[in-house]
């Protein structure tokens, strides 16, 4: 599909799960979904039965009608999720979704993807964190300062890297251990 002349379609196909929380903190969960869910123009019953279908997915039914405010760091993550895949999109760019939440949550978040993988959906999926990677994706680009420096499927990239047990062992291998100030 052509980006530039179809870019109503793409942009319906594409979810996006930012790093910062991207709710309004003041609306509750159902209320956030329910304007993003109107900007990729979903209405009526189709959105409230997907509106309710994400809260479930990602553990929030019950706390649906709280303010996001009022949420930990892992249910505002988790209702983070909900947003982008309210329109159950083809393709997720997901950029550090699980940064710094409880280990439950984090657990909950990645089996969550895992399943959406094992059901079609493509994943653009942004991490420092290595076993997330390894454990979620088929493919890793592994950058440093903007150059690619690997890229394949997990399991051939270690292979190919004597003395490389996983693909944190990877990385550092191919980019040092100093400090990235």
């Amino acid at each position: 599909m052509d980006a530039s002349r179809n870019t109503r379609g793409v942009r319906a196909l594409i979810g996006l799960v930012p790093q910062d929380i991207a709710l309004y903190p003041t609306l509750t969960a159902r209320e956030n979904l329910r304007y993003f869910g109107r900007l990729y123009g979903l209405k009526g019953r189709t959105l409230e039965e997907r509106i309710a279908e994400c809260l479930a997915l990602v553990g929030l039914t019950e706390k649906g009608n709280q303010r996001v405010s009022t949420f930990s760091g892992g249910m505002q993550r988790r209702a983070n999720l909900a947003a982008g895949l309210l329109h159950e999109p083809k393709l997720l760019f997901l950029d550090e979704p699980t940064v710094g939440i409880d280990p439950q949550s984090r657990a909950f978040i990645l089996e969550e993807l895992s399943q959406l993988r094992q059901h079609g959906t493509t994943m653009i999926y942004t991490t420092h964190y290595m076993e997330e990677a390894e454990g979620l994706c088929t493919r890793i680009l592994v950058l440093d300062e903007g150059r690619t420096l690997a890229q394949g499927q997990p399991r051939d990239l270690i292979a190919a890297a004597p003395g490389c047990g996983n693909i944190e062992d990877l990385f550092f291998t191919l980019t040092g251990k100093r400090f990235r100030d």
